[in-house]
């Protein structure tokens, strides 16, 4: 099963995802990488998506998934920020997808804790 050929995301919280929606486009796609964007946007500015799968050599599959967003300053320096997720899951039948759906939700609950993205701002403020 495909994930599709548009993807309508919301920059806001986890909580409410029914505003400020980008949509991403599929531009480019292979057996293992997808890669998306959002149409209209000024070179180079640009907000991508890409998806990919490969097995590494223990025969674990690695499965990332990052946004780039690129804008433009006051100087007009582009300067780009990369969030991405990498999903390892060795060759074992212990590890099911429901364990590795349980740790993705552990994951996007530690981020959102103490409020709106209240660990995100922890972790860009060097808290440990």
């Amino acid at each position: 099963m495909s994930i599709g050929t548009s993807l309508a995301l919301s920059k806001d919280s986890p909580t409410d995802v029914d505003t400020n929606l980008a949509t991403f486009d599929l531009r480019a796609a292979d057996l293992n990488r997808s890669e998306f964007s959002v149409a209209g946007l000024t070179a180079p500015a640009e907000k991508l998506l890409s998806i990919s799968h490969e097995v590494g050599k223990s025969g674990e599959a690695r499965h990332l998934v990052r946004f780039d967003e690129t804008v433009v300053d006051a100087n007009l320096v582009p300067a780009t920020i990369s969030v991405y997720t990498v999903i390892v899951r060795p060759p074992s039948t212990a590890i099911t997808n429901a364990l590795v759906i349980e740790n993705v939700n552990r994951m996007i609950d530690f981020l959102i804790e103490g409020g709106v993205n209240g660990n995100v701002t922890k972790v860009l403020n060097n808290e440990v």
